[in-house]
């Protein structure tokens, strides 16, 4: 698109983050400034390999004004009309090229050429989505608005709010793609006007964008499989998965290895078979190694069964799902075998049919393993027991 276009599309995003209400915020300061977002982000117009500025975005407003020009998008462009708009960096929108393609555009310009084959209707909600129209919200009151939900100026979709200490993150619609976050150097954006921006990391999706990759679990797992020190990796996991499909080479475990096949593992890290094997024994496992001859010795079949204990077939479920998930049973890959979920907070508990070994609970330093893929993991702190 010609650098012309750049004023009415970058003028239209701010209006479309500006004008969406904020419900839960604190109350926005008035100002009184009438510079448009449109002029701040068409001072600088040209393409160039800096990832932290806005030249796609600014690209993309003025090719949705070009064509056309009635659309909601210019609001950006009247600095009379209070909005705050989320505007994602170029680094925001390559990745979002790459997770779409599976390939990383060789330019800024390439970046938006992907982005604009998706259809001018397209980009237009998704500049949309990312204006919230009213006053403008500050920095300040945006590092209070924890659990907010913003909407925005795309009819009937709002985002999501999360604050942890002054982390920002922008819940979208979009599951696999990673949630946006708040660039803290890139606050304020044309303070003391009507129109107030935030650059942001990722680009907000009003719909289910991303299509799954097909990455497998045991590609993630074996990329790392050596035995160590470190008990919050799954070295024991990932030798107890290859030592039944040396023993079995059709054993359904191989879904693992399948990266076409949608499923959820819950995986127990290396100190989950450590402490095992002591429930077993009585006897704490010198190193990692000794703990998977331990459980090897149950033999094949059973450690089989185990493994498939741990896997839920069906379409991935992220964490946010499983923070929801309280009270349900999952079917697993083992015949007639169920995982019961408990949730406390962000606590999740997974009740098996071991009555005299505590029951796992998700790592959440370690959730949504692979995300991006149909084969999702979350790490536990113990083995999942299907026998009593």
């Amino acid at each position: 698109m010609k650098l012309k276009m750049r004023s009415a599309f970058a003028s239209t995003l701010a209006v479309a983050l500006l004008s969406s209400g904020v419900a839960g915020a604190p109350s926005a300061q008035a100002v009184d400034g009438t510079n448009s977002l449109a002029a701040v982000l068409t001072a600088k117009s040209s393409y160039d390999t800096d990832k932290s500025n806005y030249d796609i975005l600014t690209a993309a407003v003025l090719a949705v004004l070009q064509a056309k020009p009635a659309s909601s998008v210019k609001v950006l462009t009247d600095g009379n009309t209070a909005l705050t708009a989320f505007i994602p960096n170029d680094g925001a929108f390559i990745d979002l090229v790459t997770a779409l393609t599976g390939t990383a555009p060789a330019s800024e310009q390439a970046a938006f050429t992907a982005v604009a084959g998706l259809g001018i209707d397209t980009v237009e909600s998704v500049l949309l989505y990312h204006v919230v129209p009213g006053a403008a919200i500050a920095s300040e009151a945006a590092l209070k608005a924890n659990g907010a939900t913003l909407t925005t100026a795309l009819t009937g979709k709002t985002i999501a709010v999360s604050v942890k200490g002054t982390t920002i993150t922008l819940g979208d619609y979009d599951k696999l793609a990673n949630d946006p976050t708040v660039v803290l150097e890139k606050v304020d954006i044309n303070k003391g006007n009507k129109q107030l921006a935030h650059g942001i990391n990722g680009v907000l999706l009003p719909v289910a964008l991303l299509k799954p990759g097909t990455k497998s679990l045991a590609e993630v797992l074996t990329a790392k499989s050596s035995f160590d020190k470190n008990k919050k990796n799954y070295d024991v996991l990932t030798a107890a998965i290859l030592a039944v499909l040396k023993a079995k080479p059709d054993s359904a475990v191989k879904v693992l290895t399948d990266g076409n096949t949608a499923l959820t593992a819950f995986i127990p890290n290396d100190g989950a078979f450590l402490d095992l094997v002591k429930a077993l024994t009585g006897k704490k496992a010198k190193t990692e190694a000794a703990a998977l001859r331990t459980v090897a010795s149950l033999g094949i079949p059973k450690v089989e069964q185990i493994l498939l204990y741990h896997v839920v077939p069906g379409d991935a479920i992220l964490s946010g799902d499983a923070l929801k998930a309280d009270g349900a049973s999952l079917q697993t890959a083992a015949a007639g075998k169920v995982i019961k979920v408990g949730v406390k907070g962000t606590k999740i508990t997974l009740t098996d049919y071991n009555k005299k070994l505590e029951n796992p609970v998700v790592l959440l330093s370690q959730v949504d393993i692979n995300k991006g893929n149909k084969q999702v993991a979350h790490g536990i702190d113990a083995v999942l027991m299907p026998t009593r």
